[in-house]
């Protein structure tokens, strides 16, 4: 699977439609490359990326955090 589909298959489950995090047609949308005002979604491709290199884990954890704690 490419890193577009990963992120879509995250994107497009029931859990993001069902509490109306995004609708299907806006997660359908989205771009790995673009970045996204949504922290969870660069959470998400943040994560995706890191699988895909072998990163470290505790490198994804600080990763994950620095956005999550950022100011936007």
């Amino acid at each position: 699977m490419t890193r577009e589909e990963t992120l879509h298959s995250y994107l497009l489950d029931d859990l993001f439609t069902e509490f109306g995090y995004l609708s299907s047609e806006q997660a359908k949308t989205i771009k790995f490359s673009e970045p996204n005002s949504i922290k969870l979604i660069e959470v998400l491709k943040l994560a995706i990326e890191g699988e895909i290199r072998n990163e470290n884990v505790h490198s994804i954890e600080r990763k994950i955090n620095i956005i999550l704690n950022s100011q936007s």
